[in-house]
């Protein structure tokens, strides 16, 4: 350290708090060092102090004028003041530096009167580059030094990693700026849960060949698959998801169920739906294919017949079909299996009271059936097995889990599910169906049977909401156990969300790294303090005034919080700015045109 120029000395130590006396010849303005000049008075700026083998590292976290103490200050043989106030600079050890790594500690303590200098950039890189500085992952730049903040795989995938921040502030393009390097990698696997359709754009070559019309993948043939849910679209097949695949705890999200009669009607439905065959002219069920018994409307007629059926079925003696029905012989099984009941005198009838019981979840199936916007992306009318001849709900949710999420056999790094169709009222719906599934298939399935998989949940808040209180059901706690057991099933998941308020604090709590750009409401500022344990009060209020496409990472990622600016993505997803500059121009520029390119983000 002697051949470095010291900008002050220790003079107070206050548990973690330090108080540095800066001299007289740097008055609290700039520091030389050999790669140029450093603020030294700059809130949030780092310095080292000379701890002997090892270097402190203290955090600035504030500055102040004090009365000068002449037994601190050069006099030159007088005992008289010079009328210049001290600088004195205050800071928290946040750890230090010894053989060329970073501990983060602040239970040790410089001692009085050693110096303090700038870092070096070898040293700012040793702090600020992360547990693994040389990883092949680059997250950004840090703001005030320019090194590269890089992490491992493991530091980033092993635990889930949450990316904040309103919209327009860069999450997408920071997003697609990882996935990018991730997907280059000989064995990734990644889905991406693509709420507005705008990821494939970023898995194409380049920006420059976009601009010449060259829409190339980017990786090699087969490693790349993109899936819309729901018609065909934007360059790839659609895919409606079978009903009948979502299993019973899917289906159970999807038309939810009071707990005491519906829960148990709508089970013996499901467990019995292979059994049955539709007849929509007559708007019925039977079970022999040719005279429906099974109404969903509490008809007096045909009690004893339907009953007949019903008692079959409870038996387990019933046929099963070479085909699933159609979503409506729910409701019929449902209402025949809970309102068939004997009267006074013996003989069986349908009850109007116990019907009434069941007439809320027979009326939300009928809904969901006849919703064009839900049979966009929802098959309700059946169809054949993925196995001949055998109706097993097991093995169709395992054949979708495959088809969305992949298996040991899947030969794509990259599958982007394009949900652009899925209706915003009825997301928490379907998307919550297919997690629940995922979580049953992954959960049995055990542990080491599944590749590892980083699943993308973009604009999660849409369905990874907090569970209402006195909802007790299961069912809506799938994503939850996902967030808290998935990464020993080789699952990570990546949260992006522009209100963490709106998303589930259990799945927050589980992230072990968060990327926080801008955000200015309280409620969504408060979550991140109560739910990241690596967030101070100090940290939490620079968030709202980051500038565009920078960040603050905390978590196991970074050995401290740091802010950064994001990684640039190329080319960058379909989430651009409005093209409002056209308004003065006289006629709409080409897709192609500088004008329709995302300037700031690039």
């Amino acid at each position: 350290m002697r051949s470095r120029i010291a900008i002050g000395y220790v003079v107070q130590i206050d548990a973690g708090q330090i108080t540095l006396n800066l001299l007289d010849h740097h008055r609290g303005q700039m520091a030389s060092h050999y790669q140029g000049v450093t603020p030294v008075g700059e809130v949030g700026g780092l310095l080292v102090i000379d701890g002997g083998y090892r270097l402190f590292v203290m955090k600035i976290s504030g500055l102040n004028f004090s009365e000068p103490k002449e037994i601190h200050r050069p006099t030159n043989g007088k005992q008289s003041e010079n009328g210049q106030p001290l600088r004195h600079l205050h800071g928290t050890l946040i750890g230090w530096i010894e053989a060329g790594q970073f501990v983060p500690d602040n239970l040790v303590s410089p001692p009085l009167g050693a110096e303090a200098f700038p870092l070096t950039a070898n040293e700012s890189q040793i702090v600020l580059g992360g547990p693994e500085p040389n990883g092949p992952i680059k997250l950004g730049t840090e703001y005030k030094t320019g090194n590269s903040v890089k992490t491992g795989l493991n530091r980033l995938l092993a635990q889930h990693i949450a990316v904040l921040g309103s919209s327009g502030q860069g999450k997408s393009c920071f997003t697609a700026a990882v996935l990018q390097q991730l997907a280059d990698m000989p064995n990734s696997r990644i889905v991406i849960f693509d709420i507005n359709g705008e990821y494939d754009r970023a898995f194409r070559k380049s920006e420059s060949a976009i601009s010449e019309g060259d829409f190339t993948c980017r990786l090699s043939e087969g490693a790349y698959q993109h899936t819309v849910i729901g018609e065909d679209a934007d360059g790839a097949q659609g895919y409606r998801i079978p009903y009948y695949a979502l299993g019973r705890q899917g289906l159970n999200r999807l038309l939810l169920p009071s707990e005491k009669t519906q829960r148990p009607a709508l089970s013996f439905a499901i467990d019995n739906l292979k059994y049955v065959h539709w007849h929509q002219a007559e708007q019925g069920a039977s079970l022999d294919g040719q005279n429906p018994v099974l109404f969903d409307d509490c008809r007096q007629n045909g009690a004893t017949d339907a009953n007949h059926a019903i008692n079959i079925l409870r038996e387990r003696q019933g046929q099963a079909a070479q085909s699933w029905p159609h979503m409506s012989a729910l409701s019929a099984l449902v209402a025949e299996s809970h309102s068939l009941a004997p009267n006074n005198r013996g003989t069986i009838e349908r009850n109007g009271f116990q019907y009434g019981n069941v007439s809320p979840l027979i009326t939300r199936i009928h809904r969901l059936v006849e919703d064009e916007m839900l049979r966009a992306v929802v098959d309700v009318s059946g169809g054949p097995p993925v196995k001949v001849g055998n109706l097993d709900m097991r093995a169709e949710g395992e054949h979708l889990v495959d088809r969305i999420f992949g298996s040991v056999n899947t030969q794509w790094r990259v599958h982007v599910v394009n949900l652009r169709q899925v209706p915003q009222d009825l997301m928490p719906l379907v998307l919550g169906s297919m997690l629940e599934l995922y979580s049953q298939v992954l959960f049995r399935r055990g542990q080491g049977k599944n590749p590892a998989t980083l699943l993308v949940l973009e604009e999660a808040h849409h369905y990874l909401r907090p569970v209402p209180d006195g909802d007790s059901g299961s069912s809506s706690l799938a994503y939850e156990r996902l967030a808290k057991e998935g990464r020993k099933f080789g699952l990570a998941l990546w949260l992006s969300t522009q209100r963490p308020s709106e998303v589930s604090p259990t799945v927050l709590s589980q992230c072990n790294t968060w990327v926080s750009f801008r955000l200015t409401s309280e409620q969504d500022l408060r979550v991140i303090s109560s739910a990241c344990e690596w967030a101070d009060k100090r940290e939490v209020s620079r968030i709202a005034g980051l500038p565009r496409q920078h960040a603050i990472v905390m978590g196991g990622t970074v050995a401290l919080p740091t802010c950064i600016r994001a990684q640039n993505s190329d080319p960058t997803p379909k989430s651009e700015d409005g093209r409002f500059d056209s308004w003065n121009l006289g006629e709409e520029p080409p897709i192609n045109s500088p004008l329709t390119k995302n300037k700031n983000l690039i």
